[in-house]
């Protein structure tokens, strides 16, 4: 626990020197990593699993959304698989497969996204049915990272 937090701080430092020297679109690349880290830091133990979400919402930038909208949605199966992939690995329970959604929020700027996660039933997914838990960061059910000011909100 302690190395992450430390890890944390290194890569809030570095991001933000960088991301206020370099302001650059949101990366596929980013956009999976980060997602990996909110599901692990959003895991619940039970008595034999450990459950993560299943369901993100990615909110981009208008200017950062509009670069993925002619391969969205293989960028969105590709993040999917990722996150599956990584729930495997880490031995995490998923209540369905993992369900990436995309959003476009005005309020961010260029480099910046926020992340959203619930748990969903599997039955309900698809409709966009009741959560399980929702999970609360800093307002409603999102987390804004932004990367160009080194800092997570």
């Amino acid at each position: 626990m302690v190395l992450r937090t430390i890890e944390r701080k290194i890569e809030s430092l570095f991001e933000g020197v960088f991301g206020r020297a370099f302001r650059t679109n949101v990366q596929p690349v980013e956009l999976a990593r980060k997602l990996a880290k909110e599901m692990d830091d959003h895991r619940n133990v039970s008595v034999s699993r450990v459950y993560v979400p299943n369901e993100y919402t990615v909110f981009l930038s208008p200017p950062d959304r509009e670069q993925f909208e002619s391969y969205e949605d293989n960028l969105r199966s590709e993040l999917q698989e990722y996150l599956s992939e990584h729930a495997r690995r880490e031995d995490y329970a998923l209540l369905s497969p993992a369900r990436v959604l995309m959003e476009t929020d005005p309020d961010l700027d260029v480099g910046e996204f926020g992340i959203a996660t619930r748990m969903v039933h599997p039955d309900s997914s698809r409709s966009g049915g009741e959560p399980v838990a929702d999970v609360e960061h800093d307002g409603p059910r999102r987390a804004v990272l932004r990367q160009t000011h080194g800092r997570h909100e």
